[in-house]
């Protein structure tokens, strides 16, 4: 973890990714711009935390690198904690993780790392000042797949806290962990389980990791990325 001052007058930028090559690279780019600063590189969101509100940050950079609950849950403990914040999440193409998904969970930008140094810094430039972005790049990529697929997933019917509780339970977690998580009874639990399985036609837990893994939702052991 390494953290820097940064004057008044320019934008403070945390920058949160195990890769430590990438965060550094990325940390030249930005601290190169006038008016930026990387005032922190952490490897997780557990560290980044406490030095949200201790460094000011402005924007925090996320780096993802796996689909499901991770990427949602990652973004909105973030907000919760500072609720002004500007997410740009980061992630590969290939984990088709839905970027209206991911812009409903909080995060301002939705980018890939193939971004070019110049988009990468407008994007910073356009959601601290309060506009949200979608890369074309992956833009072009969801619309390709619709064009070839023509298909719906269907978890796109259920609301964030059922998908939410949808993805816990394909990562494993028990009535009792969701619950203690989310701050809500073990009936609660059961009554959005309940919920789940009848709006998407499902018997067991094993039944929805599997239409998790086939929409991209997780990855095929059935596991998020750890938090």
């Amino acid at each position: 973890m390494t953290t820097s001052p940064a004057s008044d007058n320019q934008i403070r930028v945390l920058l949160i990714d195990d890769y430590q090559l990438l965060r550094h690279g990325l940390a030249m780019l930005i601290d190169k711009e006038p008016g930026m600063k990387v005032v922190g590189e952490v490897d997780s969101v557990e560290d980044a935390l406490p030095l949200l509100g201790e460094l000011q940050v402005e924007i925090v950079v996320l780096h993802l690198k796996s689909a499901g609950l991770a990427g949602l849950d990652m973004t909105q403990r973030l907000l919760r904690a500072a609720p002004r914040l500007r997410v740009v999440v980061m992630i590969p193409l290939g984990l088709d993780v839905q970027p209206a998904r991911m812009l409903r969970a909080g995060a301002s930008a939705y980018v890939t790392p193939c971004i070019t140094e110049a988009e990468m810094l407008w994007t910073l430039h356009l959601v601290h000042s309060g506009q949200r972005s979608i890369s074309p790049r992956i833009a072009a990529h969801f619309e390709r797949l619709s064009e070839l697929e023509q298909a719906v997933s269907p978890f796109d019917q259920l609301s964030e806290r059922e998908l939410h509780i949808a993805l816990m339970l394909v990562d494993h977690q028990t009535v009792n962990q969701i619950a203690r998580h989310l701050g809500i009874s073990h009936k609660t639990v059961y009554s959005y389980r309940y919920r789940i399985f009848s709006k998407l036609q499902l018997g067991s837990d094993v039944e929805l990791t599997i239409l998790a893994v086939k929409h991209g939702l997780t990855d095929v052991h059935g596991h998020s990325a750890p938090r």
